[in-house]
């Protein structure tokens, strides 16, 4: 990569750390770590989730795992500090992927579709 690229890329990441949607990104994530009810729940249901998807995957169906998850995610989505994260996280994404429309109209490239391949 060439410097002066290298340079212009650490200045729009520098920029992007100024932002409004990170700085509150990263306020939430920290209110979300600090959530410990929500850690809990975060670490059950991701284990809930494996044993659901070990158990499909045998060809297994298992309703009272289904409805644990559902129990879960209900409590999940009643957290303050969950809700917060997700919309934090959300209008970030929103401006970084603006910014790469930005830059995939200059440079008549879809990033985005590059990237998903």
């Amino acid at each position: 990569m060439l410097d002066v690229l290298r340079e212009k890329a650490i200045a729009l990441a520098d920029e992007i750390t100024k932002l409004e949607e990170y700085v509150e990104f990263l306020e939430c994530e920290k209110a979300l770590k600090e959530d410990g009810v929500a850690q809990q729940l975060l670490m059950d249901f991701q284990q809930k989730q494996q044993e659901f998807v070990a158990k499909q995957m045998s060809g297994e169906f298992d309703q009272d795992l289904m409805n644990e998850l559902s129990e879960i995610q209900s409590k999940l989505s009643a957290r303050e500090s969950v809700v917060n994260f997700i919309e934090a996280y959300n209008r970030l994404l929103t401006t970084l992927a603006e910014v790469l429309d930005l830059i995939s109209e200059r440079i008549n490239v879809n990033i985005a579709e590059v990237y998903r391949r």
